[in-house]
């Protein structure tokens, strides 16, 4: 390409990144809002969509253990929550692990809902302070639904990210962060 080419092509390339994010976000809004998708089934079809796309894209082999339950009710908080801290963690893996390999499980224990997402990338200190407010605000949404969020890295050894929520909000007190 010609630098003329390349000064028009790299602006054009931006606005269209841009423009994808928006409408991927306004898709997980309009997502999170409808009362109809308050089911784990819509939640896990989400998250394997999100999940396929994302690590094909970059040829990360990826292993997902989601639960098959139809009938479990999540309400849209909690659902919306769960899916932005799931698809921070999956973007994270896909542009900072390097890593080949991922797994993600969601599964029940008790009354709390537990993901765990785990790659076999490059690890990082969890102890460091980070530039990017993506582990501040997983951190705040964790918090926000009541529950926990664990890292577990450590440079050159991958990483895995748990984070342990009450299927009953009723006690929470439903701080969002939008």
């Amino acid at each position: 390409l010609s630098d003329g080419q390349r000064q028009i092509n790299e602006p054009l390339q931006m606005i269209a990144g841009a423009s994808r994010e928006l409408v991927d976000s306004m898709s997980d809004i309009v997502w999170a809002i409808n009362p109809q998708k308050d089911h784990l089934r819509d939640l896990t079809q989400r998250m394997r969509r999100f999940a396929a796309d994302s690590f094909t894209a970059r040829n990360i082999k990826f292993r997902l253990h989601l639960p098959e339950e139809e009938d479990v009710q999540l309400g849209a908080n909690l659902r919306r929550e769960i899916f932005l801290i799931f698809k921070e963690s999956v973007n994270n893996m896909v542009k900072h692990s390097g890593c080949t390999e991922s797994a993600i499980e969601l599964r029940f224990d008790e009354q709390m809902l537990v993901l765990t997402l785990q790659d076999n990338g490059r690890g990082f200190d969890p102890m460091l302070q980070s530039d990017g407010h993506g582990l501040v605000s997983m951190h705040d949404r964790a918090k926000g639904i009541g529950g926990l969020l664990e890292f577990q890295s450590q440079p050159g050894h991958g990483t895995i990210v748990r984070l342990r929520a009450p299927l009953d909000q009723s006690e929470t007190d439903h701080y969002t962060n939008s």
